[in-house]
């Protein structure tokens, strides 16, 4: 599933992956953030957020995802796609923090935690989550 951003953007970084590739993912998406001006510690939510959002793709979405990573002026925008099974009623969405004894849910909450912004939609098709960062300046 494929589903792009309306407006102006420039393109940074696009690819597929699965559980294997998670390590070479979050290589790239550190070298993107970093290029676009992130630092320090907006540089490491940024890089956690996307690998959250990549492990949940590949942990709950069909065991593989689609990265899309763009500029669109001031903010850093990354959308991950998957193809599973669609977001299902009551799944968590990350608004609160998961009991400690649950299983799931903790990297959705994170993600909201560290981002400016967080969209999350779902179907039949597959779910895609996009989270968005302030460029510094």
């Amino acid at each position: 599933m494929t589903r792009l951003p309306d407006g102006d953007r420039r393109l940074l970084l696009t690819c597929r992956f699965g559980h294997a590739g998670l390590p070479l993912l979050r290589h790239a998406v550190s070298i993107q953030a970093a290029r676009a001006g992130l630092s320090g510690g907006r540089w490491d939510d940024f890089v956690l957020a996307v690998h959250e959002a990549a492990v949940n793709a590949v942990g709950h979405g069909g065991g593989r995802g689609e990265l899309r990573l763009w500029r669109n002026g001031t903010m850093l925008c990354c959308q991950i796609s998957d193809d599973g099974p669609g977001a299902e009623v009551g799944m968590p969405n990350g608004a609160h923090l998961p009991s400690l004894d649950g299983t799931d849910g903790r990297g959705l909450w994170l993600i909201r935690r560290l981002s400016d912004e967080v969209a999350i939609t779902g179907g039949a098709e597959g779910t895609v989550l996009r989270v968005s960062f302030r460029l510094p300046g």
